[in-house]
């Protein structure tokens, strides 16, 4: 047989192996690695996407597989290291964006090892106060933070999240010198803003609306452009001046190794878009505080890329720096 017509048969078989491939997939169960504890958002989101999802993925089986440690690094590096065959998912935050702008992926590219499917829902970044502190909006706490600048702090869950971020960028844009105050988790961070030992703080809608309800804090905006669609009595950030750029939300999304082939990645995405119409889903993530915020795998990778890039900067303006 000529050379060239075993070439064209072998690319043709590798190409029919593809569809077959796609078409029978999944054959067996797929790990969704989510690279935080049990409990947590990026946790809760995976488990409820893990019920819904095999009805629109041949009632595939997903195991939620927790692989935590180094913010979310191991399990992202271990998705990305795996077979690209399907089988093996990562279900992440954008805290990953985050390590990788602060160089803290240890050579690992997520833009060379990992394959964007779909964002699923995300939070924004709750600005809350403790109810005792004499401020009712955002411009009042601007006002407050300069007639009391040596003595103002807020808090984040820690040094390098998002939450961190938030507060930067606050600082940054109303020329403010509150002092950041890092916590080694929300919970605590919220606990001293409800106890007032650090007044002001920088939280998740989840970690903070529960005590806005109970009237121990109060919610003064989200850090996003617009309002959330189930809290619309909390007003963005972003429509008080001068913070109309003020957008840093915390996203949730799917992601598979780079190689996995393009036709099964198609089948994921168009399960994973099916999946989140599903309103008595979406009503899960509303009643949990999740904004629904659902980006295909095109949209998903400019957000990530832009985040990437923004990060960066506003490390940068703000000396933020991870050791």
């Amino acid at each position: 047989m000529p050379k060239l017509g075993l070439a064209a048969l072998m690319a043709a078989a590798f190409l029919a192996s593809g569809t077959v491939r796609a078409e029978n997939y999944p054959e067996r169960p797929i790990t969704l690695v989510v690279p935080f504890s049990a409990g947590g958002g990026a946790d809760l989101v995976g488990r409820l996407l893990s019920q819904y999802l095999p009805a629109h993925l041949d009632n595939a089986n997903i195991v939620v597989d927790n692989k935590a440690g180094a913010s979310g690094n191991i399990g992202a590096q271990f998705v990305g290291r795996a077979k690209p065959d399907g089988y093996t998912l990562l279900l992440t935050n954008s805290t990953m964006t985050i390590n990788a702008s602060l160089d803290m992926m240890q050579g690992f590219d997520i833009r060379k090892s990992l394959a964007p499917i779909a964002n699923l829902v995300s939070t924004p970044i709750a600005l809350a106060v403790n109810s005792s502190l004499p401020v009712k909006s955002v411009s009042d706490l601007v006002d407050y933070a300069r007639k009391h600048a040596d003595t103002l702090n807020y808090s984040s869950c820690g040094t390098g999240t998002p939450q961190h971020f938030a507060g930067a960028k606050f600082n940054l844009e109303a020329k403010l010198s509150m002092m950041h105050v890092p916590y080694k988790g929300c919970a605590p961070a919220i606990n001293d803003g409800v106890g007032n030992q650090v007044p002001v703080l920088f939280s998740t809608i989840p970690n903070a609306a529960p005590h806005a309800e109970k009237g121990s804090l109060r919610l003064l905006g989200v850090a996003s452009k617009n309002r959330l669609s189930f809290m619309k009595d909390v007003p963005a950030i972003a429509e008080t001046a001068p913070f109309q750029d003020m957008d840093i939300t915390v996203w949730f999304g799917v992601f598979a190794p780079l190689d996995v082939p393009a036709d099964i990645r198609k089948k994921l995405e168009e399960a994973i878009l099916a999946t989140m119409k599903d309103p008595a889903l979406r009503k899960e993530f509303n009643d949990r505080y999740y904004e629904i915020d659902v980006m295909d795998s095109a949209a998903f990778a400019k957000q990530i890329d832009s985040d990437l890039s923004s990060y960066k900067t506003l490390a940068e303006q703000s000396n933020i720096v991870l050791k």
